[in-house]
């Protein structure tokens, strides 16, 4: 059985202690509106504030949103996991992109409106490539390159640069961050959603690198990294 860390345990029941002492606060005013309870209100109406916006956004500030399993659980839940994306793979033909719905947990009922708030979207969609020893391989999309004798960088095309090839931007997601797959998608897109923590300081990635798609015959193929995200972006204008 998956459990919610101790801190957010005590969060959430900090939470519910502090509506619990607005609610009272409030009905003890309503009896006796000259008493000196609205200090108090206030205290109560903060504590929960402060601990209602923590619970929903703690993965974006810590990396402490997610759920803790044992050793068991984790392989029970890794390889369950594991199963189902490969044979979601292989339904789709093998070095296909297959589209996906990423969906932050936390933030399920922002789904399927998209509200303009900034930081990374509540859900959105990415190609899943593959999977790894920990976790899936999605691309985050196509980008011009250029090898220079620092290492690879981005095409600027604003200065008229013509790419060389093109790289995926490509992330890890480990199982640990993927709660649950539904492969049969919603009204909304009949696609696969992947429901996940965006336990890495706010978003579901523990690694951003970018790949070339390699032939390796007989309509096989493999996603060969070429540099880290920030190996390129510290060489990028753009």
């Amino acid at each position: 059985m998956q459990r919610l860390p101790i801190r957010t345990q005590l969060i959430v029941a900090c939470e519910i202690a502090a509506g619990l002492a607005a609610a009272v606060l409030i009905a003890l005013w309503a009896r006796e509106p000259s008493g000196p309870y609205e200090a108090y209100l206030a205290v109560a109406g903060i504590v929960f504030a402060l601990t209602e916006a923590y619970r929903r956004y703690e993965g974006r500030l810590f990396k402490t949103e997610g759920v803790e399993r044992t050793p068991s659980e984790r392989v029970r839940h890794h390889e369950a996991l594991r199963a189902q994306f490969r044979a979601e793979l292989e339904s789709r033909g093998i070095g296909a992109r297959s589209d996906v719905i990423i969906r932050h947990v936390n933030r399920l009922d922002d789904y399927p409106n998209n509200k303009d708030r900034p930081g990374i979207s509540p859900w959105f969609k990415v190609g899943l490539l593959a999977t790894y020893h920990r976790g899936i391989v999605v691309g985050l999309g196509w980008y011009g390159m250029l090898n220079t004798p620092e290492g690879p960088r981005r095409a600027d095309y604003s200065n008229g640069e013509q790419s060389e090839y093109n790289a995926m931007l490509t992330g890890e997601i480990p199982y640990d961050s993927i709660e649950s797959l539904n492969e049969r998608g919603d009204e909304y897109y009949y696609l696969p959603h992947i429901f996940c923590h965006f336990a890495h300081r706010g978003q579901p990635y523990e690694r951003l690198f970018y790949t070339v798609k390699e032939d390796m015959g007989s309509g096989h193929f493999y996603w060969r990294e070429v540099a880290s995200f920030d190996e390129v972006n510290s060489r990028s204008k753009d």
